[in-house]
């Protein structure tokens, strides 16, 4: 009787739950589409790039994509960076969404929101706070990811938590999503795919109660699945040059393209001299945050670096990772301080300010869960070890040293001119300003050709040589662009010839390389050619002699011109082109 008298209650019990379950959802629901929002708006009401609301090295990957369109397959017709995935769908976003800067910028902009509200879920389960959660979101936001970066968010948006459901269940369904994300991983670019499994084979071994025969048959299983779904693709490329050959070059261009832009360490307190004077004539705490601003770029830069270490040092005071009511937690939090450990080795390098938002999935995990971390260790010791729980104050003080300076510096530095920033994207002064600004940006951006709505062939800079190819060849005539302008390429709506969108001194020199690139332009029609300038020229003659040679038997020079302060080309013509009239922009001969 007392037991049947103790279970009447259990009901009612059972439905609040599930009413407060439910609301905790929704609220969650419309949390991640208010962060959505708010980041799509933000972006793309202030899209910033110079090149129809692109930079020139976003045009690096979609003039690739856009190379699909001609009818160009990768790694078949042109070099592939090891990044197969990010063409196709950059050429899928042209089919579908129109021609032009427009749908990539949309696409982009909504990748990026939709990885913003993915990492509010992450760092809100692994701290148990919606509120935290909304704080990494921010700190990941106003980090401002590049747009051609955003495989560098979603990837990890979407491989995380996949690891932590096979640690909840490490069923056979479980694990082959993990090895589909990591397939997907390593088709947006290699080195993604590695990443993704290094942080599958941390987390298995820092599972609890598992086997280490299950272990290694998990990530046999693991490895066997990621081989099976990428055969078609390798295969493909196997087809076409060769696995091994592929291999060494996309090596070789990435330890060459990693050693253009090695990591410069930067100080402090650089600039901290150019402080306000409003903040000189406050107290100490004032200057110290005019400092941390004055010097943001390197602040945050060894917050990222510190971020993981303060997380594997934190976690090891607690046998729970101070989350006892979520499984394997442990594991999960060490498997994402580990992920930090690899994002920072494989993203961080100069210029560090591009670069800054690249890792910044896990380091906003890691920087929610620090702060639920610290706030458990001092209200209640018994999140400690057991060895550790005599020592309490002294812990928490420790971790206060360590947590409240990493979230102190991401607030300071990633805070600042919030307001500017809002006002910049409409985002204040009125309900309507926001739609108003991005029907703006629309219309703007939508006109990305004829390129006179937005530039000019007199005007200096690189987009005069835009404007010479796309009225001086025709439409079925391919290009042939040395220098680093994948822009140029683009925008001026020609394919380029060769197999290279460019080709600088120190990348696809070997013999074979250059037989390639030749046997390709001779089945092209290349009626103009555009090489460095000067020296650049002289480079070129050096480090490609065939390709030289090829263009000395096929090409006159026509006359070396400079586009600006900065850039200057030398336009080789074909000797069996014929022109049609002359180009006086830049005092060229005309083939169309």
């Amino acid at each position: 009787m007392r037991v049947g008298a103790g279970a009447l209650p259990a009901a009612p019990v059972t439905r609040e739950m599930g009413a407060a379950a439910l609301l905790l959802n929704a609220g969650r629901a419309l949390l991640c589409v208010t962060i959505f929002g708010v980041s799509f708006l933000l972006r793309f009401n202030d899209p910033g790039g110079s090149f129809a609301g692109l930079t020139d090295d976003h045009f690096f990957y979609i003039v690739r994509g856009w190379q699909i369109l001609y009818g160009d397959l990768p790694v078949r017709d042109f070099v592939d960076h090891g990044a197969p995935l990010f063409y196709y769908v950059a050429a899928a976003v042209q089919f579908i969404g129109g021609r032009g800067t427009l749908s990539e910028i949309v696409f982009c902009t909504a990748a990026l929101s939709a990885g913003a509200a993915a990492t509010f879920l992450l760092a809100s389960r692994a701290s148990g706070s919606l509120l935290l959660g909304l704080f990494a979101a921010a700190t990941q936001i106003l980090l401002e990811p590049r747009f051609y970066n955003y495989p560098k968010i979603i990837v990890y948006a979407a491989a995380i938590p996949a690891l932590w459901g096979f640690a909840d269940r490490q069923s056979a369904p479980r694990r082959f999503v993990v090895a589909a994300v990591i397939a997907v991983a390593f088709l947006f670019r290699h080195d993604h795919g590695a990443f993704v499994a290094i942080a599958m084979a941390a987390l298995v071994l820092l599972l609890r109660g598992v086997e280490w025969r299950a272990r290694v048959r998990h990530l046999a299983i693991c490895a066997a699945l990621v081989l099976a779904l990428l055969a078609p693709y390798l295969l493909f490329v196997q087809a076409n040059g060769g696995i091994l050959s592929y291999v060494a070059q996309a090596s070789a261009w990435a330890e060459r393209d990693r050693g253009r832009a090695p990591v410069e360490w930067p100080g402090l307190f650089d600039n901290s001299a150019v402080a306000s004077a409003a903040a000189q004539t406050r107290g100490p705490i004032a200057r110290s945050i005019a400092s941390v601003r004055d010097n943001r770029i390197a602040w945050v830069y060894y917050l990222e670096l510190a971020l993981p270490l303060i997380a594997l040092a934190v976690l090891a005071m607690s046998p729970d990772a101070f989350r006892p009511r979520w499984p394997q937690a442990t594991a999960k939090i060490g498997m994402v301080a580990i992920l930090g450990f690899v994002l920072n080795a494989g993203f961080l390098r100069s210029p560090l300010e591009a670069r800054l938002a690249d890792p910044s999935v896990p380091h906003a995990v890691l920087l929610a869960w620090l702060c639920t971390a610290a706030v458990r260790v001092c209200w209640r010791g018994t999140a400690l070890r057991p060895a550790l729980a005599a020592y309490r104050v002294a812990v928490a003080t420790v971790v206060l040293l360590l947590v409240a300076p990493a979230v102190s510096i991401a607030a300071v530095t990633l805070m600042t001119d919030v307001p500017g920033k809002f006002r910049k994207a409409s985002l204040i002064g009125g309900s309507d300003l926001p739609l108003e600004r991005a029907t703006r940006v629309r219309d703007t951006m939508r006109a990305t050709w004829p390129l006179e709505r937005w530039a000019s062939p007199t005007a200096p800079g690189v987009m005069r040589l835009a404007f010479y190819l796309r009225d001086c060849t025709s439409p079925r005539d391919r290009v042939f662009v040395q220098d680093y302008l994948p822009q140029v390429i683009a925008l001026s709506q020609r394919a380029f010839a060769g197999g290279h969108a460019d080709l600088r001194p120190g990348f696809f020199e070997t013999p074979d390389a250059q037989r390639l690139t030749i046997e390709r332009l001779r089945r092209q029609s290349v009626p103009v050619v555009a090489l460095g300038a000067g020296e650049d020229y002289e480079g070129f003659r050096v480090s490609f002699p065939m390709i030289a040679a090829y263009f000395d038997e096929r090409y006159v020079i026509a006359g070396e011109r400079a586009l600006d302060d900065r850039f200057g080309v030398t336009v080789l013509v074909s000797r069996a082109a014929v022109p049609t009239r002359h180009y006086a922009p830049l005092d060229l001969p005309c083939f169309r």
